[in-house]
């Protein structure tokens, strides 16, 4: 059996535990298909990522400083 789709799985898994705890430690807000996450919800992320992959994009003020950051669903599998 083909271990390479688990393995992204994972990796995209710690990605996003990473990016939410960069965020959290700099007062950014994370949201994953619009719903905001945080460490505290990094076990739910599990479920939400199962058979999808995501993609990041950023929410800015007015003064350019990024406030929010997305992650969006591209692909179901």
């Amino acid at each position: 059996m083909d271990s390479k789709p688990e393995e992204l799985k994972d990796k995209m898994y710690s990605w996003l535990v990473s990016e939410i705890k960069q965020a959290e430690n700099t007062g950014i807000e994370v949201k994953i298909d619009g719903r905001q996450y945080s460490l505290d919800n990094v076990e739910q992320l599990k479920h939400v990522m199962e058979n999808n992959y995501y993609m990041k994009s950023y929410t800015g003020d007015e003064n350019g400083r990024i406030v929010q950051i997305d992650f969006e669903r591209i692909i179901s599998v």
